[in-house]
């Protein structure tokens, strides 16, 4: 998402010399060259009115209370240069202060529960974030823009306004509280110093502010804490991979540290009773333990995987944050203590000695992460003449066709593939694949349906006999449900979806876009057929489209989509 505020200028109306002057300031901007606004600004100017609301649902006016400074962030926190900057301001001295108000403006369009969560992590009570669905947070930094005739400029925008209701100076761009504090002593005089230390830049990636809620039913912030580096994993708790990786964090020397904190964040929406007993496992750990209670936390993880390109990955997902609140690896898969600790050793000591618990590391047995699947790993002194069981197994999933693939196992020749036909009770084999051939795509199935599929190694005796491995190691699966043949019509200022039922789904989910190259807003989940989108721009032209999405064994499986556009009246 780019850090340019007027790149979504395109959805405004505004005339043809105003588009040319805004290409124009873009292009400076690609040369080079830095457009600073408080070079250029007059003294102050009457102050622009406008009632945003809170994640807390009061309205929260621009209109200066007598006696407040009152600073506006306008931003969104998929911005480096704005977490930045709320980093700093969230852990400033005179953001407490009565004389001051801070607000913080979400102009991308996310969703209550996605700012609140922004809130949440940075642990501020004193500033007030506030979001809005629509475009009317945009509309506004653009309105303050426009204001003083400025046509460029990067995330954050912070506009200063005086206790007498006079916007005194507008910010472009990354900003410590003691440059903003500075700024603000040039019209108002406040008898505080700034203690800002600003770390490296050139260092890691500015850290996410999410807050997460524990199974202790409070929030903990993925936000650093000072002399602190965090492990954060992303997973979710009926992975064998994930449990493993925990397994091998909660034997070690790695827990019991004050210098290290080790959270785990659900991604596939655990409530707080199945992550109560997840977390029983790892009992007296001391590993923080996090539920998803809103159903964010896997976007949270993608977050932190767009910032490394990644598209996904074997879970866990692996973030190393270090003390100074910045991004210092990612890793995808799992990881057993020692390859943690090297990871951390690159950026941070854990020289500090344990502050309690049993921090003695294990001397011997398997460590080996378990895989997934129906049945335990073997004992590690496999019989000869025997194979061991097939581990790894994980599928793919289309309307009408389940890829799976698995790891390979010694000595094997090849493997057999079966499908538990559920009316008899019994494993069908649908295919003997002889040597290293590690996947195999089961055609024809019928969509949005349940299916159990499993895999065995086996091997060729001399004698002609053909030993596989004991057990069936088995993936529940399901196929996708087909794509939604939709219409969308206009109306006024609205658009109306309306649908046929998919067989077999679960539900739909509505998702919209304001140019045919932009990023899916999700609107809604449903369980209806039709679906009408208001507020919209007359003149102006939306994309639509609509999933469905069948869910199963707390998976969820979603279909292809057809995208349409419509021009609202």
């Amino acid at each position: 998402m780019s850090e340019k505020f007027f790149t979504r200028q395109c959805k405004l109306r505004v005339s043809a010399f105003f588009m040319l002057l805004f290409l124009a300031v873009l292009a400076a901007f690609a040369t080079g060259k830095n457009v600073q606004a408080q070079e250029t600004l007059p003294e102050s100017k009457d102050n622009l009115t406008y009632t945003f609301t809170s994640t807390g649902d009061e309205a929260v006016s621009t209109k200066a209370n007598p006696g407040q400074t009152t600073v506006l962030v306008f931003g969104h926190t998929k911005c480096s240069y704005t977490r930045t900057t709320l980093n700093s301001l969230s852990s400033c001295e005179w953001v407490k202060r009565a004389d001051v108000r801070v607000i913080f403006v979400e102009t991308e369009g996310h969703t209550k529960e996605e700012v609140h969560s922004y809130e949440q992590g940075y642990a501020c009570p004193d500033m007030t974030f506030c979001y809005s669905e629509e475009e009317d947070n945009f509309m506004a930094m653009v309105g303050y823009s426009q204001l003083y005739g400025l046509s460029g400029g990067k995330y954050p925008m912070i506009v200063l306004i005086d206790p007498y209701n006079r916007v005194r100076n507008i910010l472009s761009g990354t900003k410590t509280s003691d440059e903003v504090l500075t700024e603000i002593k040039k019209f108002q005089p406040i008898d505080v110093e700034g203690s800002d230390t600003p770390s490296d830049p050139s260092v890691g990636i500015e850290n996410f502010a999410y807050g997460l809620h524990t199974t202790d039913d409070t929030v903990v912030s993925t936000k650093a804490n000072p002399n602190q580096t965090t492990v954060l994993l992303f997973g979710y708790t009926t992975c064998g991979l994930t449990k493993a990786t925990l397994k091998e964090i909660s034997g070690s020397d790695l827990v019991g540290r004050a210098n290290l904190r080790v959270i785990f964040a659900d991604v596939y929406g655990a409530s707080l009773e199945e992550t109560k007993a997840f977390a029983q496992e790892f009992a007296g750990s001391g590993i923080v333990f996090c539920h998803d209670k809103d159903m964010l936390n896997f976007n949270f993880a993608m977050s932190y995987l767009n910032l490394y390109h990644y598209t996904g990955g074997t879970f866990p997902y692996m973030v190393l944050i270090d003390q100074n609140n910045k991004i210092r690896n990612i890793t995808l898969g799992p990881k057993t203590a020692d390859e943690i600790r090297q990871e951390i050793l690159k950026f941070a000591s854990l020289d500090q000695p344990p502050t309690g618990g049993d921090t003695t590391p294990p001397t011997g047995g398997d460590t080996t992460p378990p895989a997934e699947g129906d049945d335990p790993l073997p004992p590690a002194d496999t019989p000869v003449g025997e194979l061991s069981d097939v581990v790894g197994l994980k599928a793919v999933s289309e309307a009408k066709n389940v890829k799976f693939s698995w790891s390979a196992v010694s000595n094997a020749d090849g493997y057999l593939v079966y499908q538990y036909n559920t009316s008899k009770k019994t494993w069908v084999k649908k295919a003997t694949l002889k040597g290293n051939i590690l996947s195999y795509k089961v055609k024809g199935l019928t969509p949005a349906t349940a299916y159990r599929f499993a895999v065995k190694a086996y091997a060729q005796g001399a004698d002609g006999e053909q030993v596989s491995s004991k057990t069936y190691t088995s993936l529940y699966t399901a196929t996708a449900p087909n794509a939604v043949n939709f219409t969308v019509k206009a109306g006024r200022k609205k658009a109306v979806l309306s649908w046929k039922k998919v067989k077999g789904a679960t539900g739909y989910t509505v998702y919209y876009k304001t140019k045919a190259n932009g990023d899916w807003k999700k609107l809604k989940n449903t369980k209806g057929t039709s679906y009408t989108k208001t507020k919209l721009k007359s003149g102006t032209t939306y994309y639509f489209t609509v999933k469905a999405y069948k869910t199963y064994k707390k998976e969820t499986y979603t279909s292809a989509f057809k995208s349409r556009k419509v021009r609202v009246k």
